[in-house]
């Protein structure tokens, strides 16, 4: 008969869990880059202004990005700048949240809203020339 010993027992049981947590959060820079806007359900997602006020592709300016997300619980959200593996520019643990830039949005950058809990990429929208008269 085998004896195995307490320590034993509670280290396997430790590296159980945490292979297993480690199998549920996504890396958000796992996530394929959109090549257009979109939103997933219950998801809402505004840049305003949408594009830089004289629609040059040049201009940097300054913006306030808000969203929500539909749901029962509050989620754990983050937003990423420009890549799934990007800079995080904000988080919040609300289901309404808005932050502004400073003076660096340009026509092209990318914000993307990740759920920080799963690494799902929820949404993303990017500032654009659009609309422009």
């Amino acid at each position: 008969m085998r004896i195995i010993s307490i320590r034993t027992v509670v280290a396997s049981i430790a590296l159980g869990a945490a292979l297993t947590l480690a199998a549920c959060n996504k890396d958000p820079g796992d996530a394929a880059m959109p090549t257009k806007a979109f939103v997933g359900p219950g998801i809402t997602m505004k840049l305003d202004p949408p594009a830089a006020p004289d629609c040059k592709r040049e201009t940097v300016y300054k913006a306030t990005l808000s969203w929500s997300v539909d749901g029962k619980d509050a989620p754990k959200t983050e937003v990423r700048i420009g890549k799934p593996d990007g800079a995080i520019f904000a988080r919040s643990n609300d289901k309404t949240a808005r932050a502004e830039t400073d003076n660096w949005v340009k026509p092209g950058t990318w914000f993307l809203l990740f759920d920080r809990k799963g690494g799902d990429l929820l949404g993303a929208v990017q500032a654009g020339p659009q609309p422009c008269p």
